[in-house]
């Protein structure tokens, strides 16, 4: 479901209004003495908050209280940033950010000033970012690894940039502000269920854009708010509930289920409060796949481990990476059609994909564009699949380097030795290993300490490699660690399957990110 977020804390601590809003919203931007709030507000909102069960993310702006924080500041960078470090503190440990008025509207459009925000993001390690998603903000932010929740307004007009091919907000004192309620609903309404919205400022006469949104804000101060939260709370779940009855998701329909879902980029930032980063089993499939069609890399797509049969709802292109599932593709009333994997499609709307057995690997992603999409999208056959595969280890090996409890090993070079077979005790959160070996000989459990993507723990019933959506701390020791550019391998691995695992240096462990990387990039489309 869409999240709605809310700017909260901008009239006190004891404004009514926003206290009642905090029963219909998800996300709550609390002002931090930029714009507007101080440390009561502040203080008294995040207690709601958190009886509310509503998130926090910190609501940062240009130190501008006269202008509510609505007029560009030409500040050295140093002291935008101290400003920004005082708004924060008001805060601490808060994992989400959201930049308000002028400061966000000017980090949307300066490639300059988004990357220096990014930079300032990732120093503080917020996890999380609310921006649009067309914005170099988000483009800047994304880079650096940090996860960014793709925003929209329906208490406020757009307007669209011929220019530079982008939105815009319709400027507050020309009518920019949508007051009637009806119209704020058939915003969001048109957003979430068609991903689009009016850029022509004329309900009677709309021109439409695509527009992607995670997040839906609603503006505490707006005259609607506390008529439209309840109102949107309850159209989005409804949405929700139905999209789910019918099998839709966004572009497409499961006509058959399968086993599947929906699977993003891992989101860090949270593990020092228990949440692991989650995401895709295998990353490096789904980026691929998306740029492959001119997407945003951390765009969502439809992870498969059985297969479903898929309608597309709209006109587009898709890709098939990852595991290679037989799949056929109907086009109208002619027969079917063998689909190649890592190759980019044309599809209209009716047309259906159907699996039949798998042939290798355990996950497959399929990743769509809508026709609409904007971006240039990388030529078809520009870049063979064995171009972007050059980082893996030639003898399919698994990469691995010393872990914190290694020196407890007493022959620690068994484990290369060892003939290790996946077993059927494996799921998200990890991978148990069998072998005929006893490793764990006279060691016991530890203190519980922080693991890390791909940490393998050693158990008396064996190993235990941990993905993406493990715990975040553990009492066994780790004796090795997956390097970062081969946990993505493991979401391939099916049960029974035998593996190999070789020590390296950490040099070169950075040296084959480095070249994943760079495989990535080459299927990057080119910037116009």
């Amino acid at each position: 479901m869409k999240l709605i977020n809310c700017d909260i804390g901008e009239k006190g601590p004891l404004h009514e209004g926003d206290r009642l809003l905090m029963d219909y919203i998800q996300i709550a931007n609390l002002a931090c003495d930029g714009h507007a709030g101080d440390k009561d507000s502040v203080a008294a909102f995040r207690a709601l908050a958190t009886e509310r069960g509503v998130g926090v993310s910190a609501h940062l702006s240009y130190p501008d209280k006269p202008n509510f924080g609505r007029a560009t500041m030409e500040l050295p960078e140093a002291e935008l940033l101290a400003a920004l470090d005082a708004q924060l503190a008001l805060l601490p440990g808060v994992k989400h950010v959201k930049f308000h008025g002028a400061l966000y509207n000017d980090a949307c459009r300066d490639a300059r000033l988004a990357e220096l925000l990014a930079g300032w993001l990732m120093r503080n390690n917020i996890g999380t970012l609310l921006a649009p998603a067309d914005s170099e903000l988000a483009a800047a932010t994304r880079r650096l690894g940090i996860t960014v929740l793709r925003e929209a307004f329906i208490d406020r007009r757009y307007s669209w940039d011929e220019a530079t091919g982008r939105f815009c907000l319709a400027d507050r004192a020309a009518g920019g502000v949508i007051t009637d309620l009806a119209e704020a609903l058939a915003q969001a309404d048109e957003i979430v269920l068609r991903g689009r919205v009016n850029v022509s400022g004329d309900p009677a006469r709309p021109v439409w854009k695509e527009i992607k949104a995670d997040t839906l804000c609603i503006h505490s101060d707006s005259p609607i708010a506390l008529e439209l939260a309840p109102k949107l709370r309850a159209a989005l779940e409804q949405a929700d509930k139905a999209a789910a009855a019918a099998g839709t998701r966004g572009n497409i329909r499961l006509v058959k289920p399968g086993f599947c879902g929906t699977a993003g980029l891992p989101r860090y930032g949270r593990q020092d409060i228990g949440v692991s980063p989650g995401g895709a089993m295998d990353c490096f499939s789904l980026r691929r796949g998306n740029l492959m069609l001119g997407n945003p890399d951390n765009s969502p797509a439809l992870e498969i481990l059985g297969p479903p049969e898929i309608e597309m709802l709209t006109a587009g292109r898709f890709v098939l990476t990852g595991a290679q599932l037989e799949a056929f593709l109907h086009r109208g009333d002619a027969g079917p059609e063998e689909v190649e994997h890592s190759r980019v499609y044309e599809v209209e709307a009716g047309d259906r994909l159907t699996f039949a057995g798998k042939r290798y690997g355990l996950h497959t992603y399929f990743c769509f564009r809508g026709r609409a999409g904007g971006g240039p999208m990388p030529p078809a056959e520009a870049v063979p699949f064995s171009a972007v595969s050059s980082w893996a280890d030639p003898q399919g090996r698994i990469r691995v380097l010393p872990g914190p409890e290694y020196g407890l090993l007493q022959q620690p070079g068994m484990f290369f030795l060892t003939q290790w077979r996946t077993t059927y005790k494996m799921d998200k959160m990890g991978i148990r290993l069998a072998g005929e070996v006893d490793l764990a000989n006279g060691l016991g459990n530890m203190i519980s300490g922080a693991v890390a993507d791909g940490t393998i723990q050693l158990t008396k019933e064996g190993p235990i490699i941990l993905l993406r959506h493990r715990q975040t701390t553990g009492g066994y020791p780790r004796i090795f660690n997956v390097i970062s550019a081969d946990v993505d391998l493991l979401g391939q691995y099916a049960p029974n399957q035998a593996i190999h695992f070789v020590q390296v240096t950490l040099e070169q462990a950075r040296e084959f990110a480095r070249l994943k990387e760079a495989d990535l990039d080459k299927l990057r489309a080119p910037q116009l």
